[in-house]
């Protein structure tokens, strides 16, 4: 494993454990973003996997909650 770690790949339990300075974000529509805090700047992709992601329970994309007037929940696009 001495390889992965001279490659800037930490040998961790988890591949989509983030490395040191990383922060997992969402934006409200569900998509993930990782921040990198010792360079400054965010990306969609996971800085280990490459891997884009999206938080479990979000409306596609367009997609809105409402409350009719009856007080039923309805999605709307």
């Amino acid at each position: 494993m001495a390889a992965l770690k001279y490659a800037g790949m930490d040998d961790t339990d988890s591949e989509d454990e983030l490395p040191p300075g990383w922060e997992e974000r969402s934006t409200t529509d569900g998509w993930v973003y990782y921040a990198n805090h010792e360079e400054m700047k965010t990306q969609w992709e996971h800085p280990k996997t490459g891997k884009k992601k999206r938080c479990a329970g979000a409306l596609p994309y367009g997609w809105e909650q409402e409350t009719d007037d009856k007080g039923q929940i309805i999605y709307v696009e």
